[in-house]
């Protein structure tokens, strides 16, 4: 009887479960994004159940999974208090572990290692939306699948996964890297696909190609090497690495907490308060220096009308593809962030007055040289054409502290408001001039 009670139960549990797929978010999202996210977890699935069905398992090859899976957690539990940051690329070298088990075991075990550590994360953690959970997991089975399939095709199917001795040390680790990089270019072209397909106003560049990603991925793929080298040399030497896996997990968690912090969301410049903050240390630096440095202030002409008459959808794409524009056209040392609804703010560090006036127009040209399409909405279709308006100041003897900088760049702006859309405005030493 007891047996029947624990079945029944079971089966209600079940029954519950299933009640619920109707009801789960992913039903909810629109073609083709849906289909895609529904495509590639069955993908993976199905390349799941056939290495399963072709591996050979042995206990020596169990006990190396298994101690990878372990330090997998123990980094989880090490790392389970910084809180994930959501809407962005998350970058936390789960991927370590991965590679290593794509390296030194069969291709079913790095098919199969995202899974228990996924599932180990969601019931600790318990953050982020179930199905991006499992998409990410599906494409993390089949970028690391495929580079382990990738490390057999290389080396050859009888080749030992051992690193060897001499020159052979060498050519095992370039071997290693090129597969990492496979795994990399898998994984992140599947996740940019279902980006582009939620948001097609999403960029590679801004998701993968910036400084500060490729910079974690690159740390990313040194540790997952070195770590693979270890455990290939002796599978008990992991346990040296994990602390150092640790430290740097911390780290790059922390780093995307702060940056998500110091970032405007809609538009991925500076906000307000961080690029003053920043601002002030280049000021700083200057003064101390004695090199120069100039403020411009950028305001889109008549944007209220825009949002007036096309929506705030709109108006949110337009400042964004304005705020890319902008971006794109500055040197790596200058900042720039938003000031208020429609301004921007930009910092020239080393930049004399006759720069930052033919920065400054080479910024309102490339803004009133664009066309802008609607990509999504009822507005989809329209073409707009924005230009901008400038104000500059430059400090000097009189003008050191940065809320003068400002004011006096804000001054100019309004000077060139007043003599016609797309002008630029020097304010010096209290007398502005347009152009």
């Amino acid at each position: 009887m007891a047996v029947l009670r624990r079945a029944e139960h079971a089966w209600a549990r079940w029954r519950t479960a299933l009640s619920r797929v109707p009801r789960w978010l992913i039903w909810s999202l629109n073609e083709p994004l849906r289909g895609y996210l529904l495509g590639v977890d069955a993908l993976a699935v199905g390349a799941i159940v056939v290495a399963l069905m072709a591996v050979a398992w042995r206990p020596s090859q169990l006990l190396i999974f298994i101690g990878l899976l372990v330090c997998g957690i123990v980094a989880i539990e090490a790392t389970r208090g910084i809180q994930e940051v959501h809407g962005t690329v998350a970058r936390d070298l789960q991927s370590v572990w991965y590679l290593a088990v794509a390296i030194t075991l069969p291709p079913a075990y790095a098919l199969l290692a995202p899974i228990p550590l996924a599932g180990y994360r969601l019931m600790r953690v318990r953050s982020g939306l179930i199905y991006k959970r499992v998409f990410s997991n599906a494409t993390l089975s089949l970028a690391y699948g495929s580079a382990s399939v990738a490390f057999r095709l290389i080396r050859g199917s009888g080749a030992s996964a051992g690193p060897g001795t001499g020159a052979n040390v060498l050519t095992w680790t370039a071997t290693v890297a090129a597969c990492a990089v496979i795994g990399w270019i898998v994984n992140h072209s599947l996740l940019l696909i279902a980006i582009r397909l939620s948001d097609r106003d999403a960029r590679f560049r801004d998701l993968f190609g910036n400084r500060e990603s490729i910079t974690a991925d690159l740390l990313e793929m040194s540790l997952a090497i070195s770590l693979t080298l270890v455990v290939a040399i002796n599978a008990i030497l992991m346990a040296l690495a994990l602390p150092s896996v640790i430290l740097c997990r911390r780290y790059l968690m922390r780093a995307q907490q702060v940056s998500q912090v110091r970032m405007d969301a809609s538009t991925g410049l500076l906000n307000p308060r961080s690029w003053q903050h920043e601002a002030e240390v280049e000021l700083f630096r200057a003064v101390r220096t004695s090199t120069p440095l100039a403020v411009a202030m950028v305001d889109i002409d008549d944007f209220r009308s825009v949002e007036e008459t096309a929506g705030d959808d709109v108006a949110r794409q337009l400042r964004r593809d304005v705020a890319s524009m902008l971006s794109e056209q500055l040197r790596d040392q200058d900042l720039i962030g938003i000031f208020g609804a429609r301004e921007f703010a930009i910092l020239f560090p080393c930049t004399s007055v006759a720069d930052a006036k033919r920065m400054s127009e080479r910024l309102r040209d490339r803004i009133a040289g664009e066309s802008i399409a609607i990509e999504s909405g009822t507005q989809a279709g329209f073409v707009f054409r924005l230009t901008v308006s400038i104000g500059i100041a430059v400090m000097n003897e009189s003008r050191r502290a940065l809320a003068e900088l400002i004011g006096a760049a804000d001054t100019a702006l309004v000077t060139a408001r007043k003599t016609g859309w797309n002008k630029i405005c020097l304010e010096s030493e209290g007398a502005g001039f347009a152009d």
